[in-house]
């Protein structure tokens, strides 16, 4: 029987792929960047071409480096970046418009009215990129009216690609941060869709997240291989850190950090400054739900650092911060983009505080990470149910100091991924279900790399008059409404 899955990750800045052996371990990866335009201020727009050519050559790569072929894999899970829309033409296959990207800030028609009768939505979601399009694109238009016309997220369109163009399908977890999905139901809300004007028959087949629902053609990567997983990147990483049941808690650290809390068989209660969504669907199975918190600028504000010249690099950011034994009264809000969870205030911009001559860089990178630590912790707070372990992973989550930080200024229990790359390894999960790779969800949890642990040290006292401090200069300093 074949053992070897196949992962394809697609970020907003690039994609990957890993070919990972049943035991958890990665025998291939591999990765190229993703380019993004900026064709107006706050348009944000990607090229679907590049994002299938890009995934298709990554898989490629993936599976030479593990030195074996595609006649030896049991399937291929997908995971994406989420609320990206993406249109095509279900003749010839072909885009019929860049991605709108999941940051893009235009706005419909539809949405507008919305918002007039009081409905508090904001233009993350995908309906308001259909709708745009549907209102503004001849092109969208004309394939609507032929009857031609393809919707979905990313994970949509590369599914398509990958299966021929046999398979229109997404997953709960996607389809939820479309805006269009109705949580309490399972499947599209014929009521949402009509209320942007939006054709529900151009949307995807929600499926399963572990689901066999094609097969890529020979010639793609050498045999046909099952297409077998589907999930958003934050689902999908959710899953392979094994949170499985209700109350468990995850933290992405990414250019913005995800923190995601497991809410079990019902959708979430609306929480201030969250977001309920679908966590996915396993074969079989009913929906299980999530509840979302974000951190706008986190890794983000590392890579300012960078950029002004502070520091060489993330890494030289992490040992700059460890080599200062305090921040000598530097305080950095990295709130460069707005603030998140639970303020959600798009006005608030970033403050530093505290300078001194004496201030020298060391300070600057200590401070910087304590303040994505605080603001870790305030998404934390946010959440109904405070938890004990936090399980995180992302390109920051590399950082030591910035975990010990987070650790202690939080109280939990921070357990690092084995795998950094969890949101491939979650899909590679999935696909591994829906193929019989995996006996169930416990068994992938025994396949996961080793984590590491690092407990909170801060005294309880010295805690809370840090988060009281923290507090008092978001809300002297930087917030910006009420």
């Amino acid at each position: 029987m074949s053992s070897l899955l196949l992962a394809l990750d697609l970020g907003t800045t690039g994609v990957r792929a890993l070919a990972v052996a049943a035991d958890g371990s990665v025998l291939g990866r591999a990765y190229r960047p993703l380019g993004t335009r900026f064709p107006a201020p706050g348009r944000v727009e990607q090229d679907p071409i590049e994002m299938w050519e890009s995934s298709l050559a990554v898989l490629r790569d993936a599976l030479r480096e593990s030195g074996t072929d595609a006649r030896h894999v049991a399937g291929i899970g997908v995971a994406t970046q989420r609320a990206t829309a993406i249109a095509w033409d279900s003749q010839n296959g072909e885009p019929l418009a860049p991605a709108i990207g999941w940051q893009d800030q235009r706005e419909s028609q539809h949405l507008i009215a919305v918002r007039k009768r009081g409905i508090p939505i904001t233009s993350l979601p995908a309906v308001n990129k259909f709708a745009w399009w549907l209102e503004n694109d001849a092109a969208i238009r004309t394939a609507h009216k032929a009857g031609r016309l393809r919707l979905g997220t990313p994970d949509a369109w590369l599914t398509a690609n990958l299966s021929g163009h046999a398979a229109h399908v997404t997953d709960p977890g996607q389809a939820s941060c479309t805006g269009i999905y109705h949580l309490g139901e399972g499947n599209w809300s014929a009521a949402i869709a009509d209320l942007f004007g939006v054709p529900i028959e151009a949307l995807p087949r929600v499926v399963a997240s572990s689901e066999v629902v094609g097969e890529t053609p020979a010639d793609l990567l050498g045999a046909p291989i099952p297409v077998a997983g589907r999930a958003g990147d934050q689902q999908a990483a959710c899953f392979a850190h094994g949170i499985h049941a209700a109350g468990g808690v995850k933290l992405t650290l990414g250019t913005a950090a995800m923190l995601d809390l497991h809410a079990g068989n019902e959708p979430a209660p609306d929480v201030p400054g969250c977001f309920p969504l679908a966590l996915w669907r396993l074969e079989n199975e009913s929906d299980v739900f999530l509840l979302e918190a974000s951190v706008l600028t986190a890794g983000a504000a590392v890579d300012w650092l960078v950029e002004i010249g502070i520091a060489e690099s993330a890494l030289h950011v992490d040992q700059l911060a460890r080599s200062a034994r305090d921040t000598a009264g530097v305080c950095f809000v990295p709130s460069l983009q707005g603030l998140g969870t639970p303020y959600m205030d798009a006005g608030a911009r970033g403050f530093i505080g505290g300078l001194t001559r004496g201030t020298n860089r060391a300070h600057l990178a200590r401070a910087t990470l304590e303040g994505i630590a605080q603001r870790c912790v305030d998404a934390i707070e946010g959440l109904p149910q405070v938890p004990q372990t936090l399980h995180v992973d992302g390109g920051l989550a590399r950082s030591d100091f910035l975990l010990e930080t987070l650790a202690g200024l939080s109280g939990n229990t921070v357990v690092r991924a084995g795998e950094i790359e969890t949101t491939a390894l979650g899909a590679a999960q999935l696909a591994g279900l829906a193929t019989k790779v995996y006996r169930d969800p416990a068994d992938c949890r025994r396949s996961a790399p080793a984590t590491q642990s690092f407990a909170p040290e801060l005294p309880a006292s010295e805690r809370r008059n840090a988060r009281q401090r923290w507090r008092q200069t978001l809300e002297t300093r930087v917030v910006s409404s009420p």
